[in-house]
């Protein structure tokens, strides 16, 4: 049985708060990770999104990693102002394309090691099957929160 703290604190068990504890804690660490290369791991991740899937639009980037359109369009602006992304529309088309530019491409190259070295020490802190069980987890509550609020 779960019980309420009377200070108004969510219970320590309590999914969401260990969730966003945890990420905080692995942001950090990726952000120290990368500060060598000047981006942090959002800014890497999108540029790794963006050179993996060669998106048609920032809509196709925002459902790859379930933000939404603001939010993606706030974070690529960095990336644009450091000519990292270029946005524009290919032909006549109405759709705004995402690519990464020639620094881009540099700049995660650049990151690539400094990414693996951070990945390497979460998996040595939690272990091949823990990390393999985590990661399970964490597949099934999207669909399943989706599913049924």
């Amino acid at each position: 049985m779960i019980t309420r703290d009377v200070s108004g604190d969510p219970p320590i068990n309590c999914s969401a708060a260990r969730l966003l504890r945890a990420a905080r804690v692995l942001t950090r660490h990726y952000d120290d990770a990368l500060r060598p290369a000047g981006i942090t791991i959002t800014q890497f991740g999108l540029l790794n999104v963006i050179r993996r899937t060669e998106p048609e639009s920032i809509s196709d980037i925002a459902s790859i990693l379930d933000i939404d359109r603001t939010t993606l369009s706030r974070n690529l602006k960095p990336l644009e102002k450091a000519d990292l992304v270029f946005r524009g529309n290919e032909g006549g088309s109405r759709r705004r394309r995402v690519l990464l530019t020639t620094l881009g491409v540099a700049k995660l190259e650049e990151a690539w090691p400094l990414w693996q070295q951070a990945q390497t020490r979460v998996e040595q802190v939690l272990g091949d099957a823990k990390l393999k069980d985590l990661y399970g987890a964490l597949s099934m509550i999207r669909p399943e929160l989706i599913a049924q609020p």
